[in-house]
């Protein structure tokens, strides 16, 4: 399967700035089937797929953004909880060229269509950063127009490498044997660089641990502070 992006779809000024401060959370219309989507490949998964139509009541859907995430090759198949947070196991991959180029044992898959694809442009916003709530801001990003579909691995070269339409995480690389929690997001905008709508998704890997808001942890360090000064008044 090719897994090199095309440089014709790759655009370096529409896009730039638009990444925001805040973590990508799970957008879509409809989560579901996705007929007709190969996502580049031959029996990639498309009934889980986070679905955003974009289009006018009179008009129709004019493009459709579809996001999902899926077992590679004969790993585990991954689960969903139908509301766009998917559940993968960590470890390595064992096909070639992964384990000597580490590839996890799942993939995140893209998909733009529709008759009106080609009016806009399209940003993959991407996740190494193994924390919960990464901010867009410190994702991958990829920009491209027209229609466009495909299966990556987060361990694949490329996604970790600055290059004309592509700028990498703020975050090292991604390791597949971690858990953790990666977010990715679709998004569509206008000629005026403004964002109409997106798909968006969450994969969790393994068993991800939940860390504490600094308020909660503000409120334990004060419950514990008070549950110490009442067992000394009890001594």
């Amino acid at each position: 399967m090719n897994r090199t992006i095309k440089c014709s779809l790759l655009v370096t000024t529409l896009l730039a700035g638009n990444a925001l401060a805040a973590p990508i959370t799970q957008s879509f219309d409809t989560f579901g089937p996705l007929t007709g989507a190969t996502f580049s490949g031959t029996g990639i998964p498309n009934d889980a797929v986070a679905i955003t139509n974009i289009g006018s009541p009179a008009a129709g859907t004019d493009v459709t953004l579809g996001l999902t995430a899926h077992q590679r090759y004969f790993n585990p198949e991954l689960t969903n909880d139908g509301a766009g947070t998917f559940f993968a196991s960590p470890g390595i991959d064992t096909h070639a060229p992964s384990p000597a180029n580490p590839y996890g044992t799942w993939n995140f898959a893209f998909y733009v269509g529709g008759t009106d694809a080609d009016s806009y442009s399209y940003k993959l916003f991407y996740d190494f950063d193994l924390g919960l709530n990464t901010e867009e801001s410190d994702h991958g990003e990829i920009s491209f127009v027209g229609s466009f579909q495909d299966s990556w691995n987060l361990g694949m070269d490329f996604l970790g490498n600055a290059m004309p339409g592509l700028l990498p995480p703020n975050f090292g690389a991604f390791d597949p044997n971690n858990s953790g929690e990666y977010s990715f997001a679709l998004a569509a905008y206008n000629g005026q660089g403004v964002e109409v709508d997106r798909s968006a998704i969450v994969v969790q890997v393994g068993q991800v641990a939940q860390v504490p808001e600094p308020g909660t942890l503000a409120l334990l360090g004060l419950g514990l502070a008070g549950l110490a000064a009442f067992r000394r008044k009890r001594k």
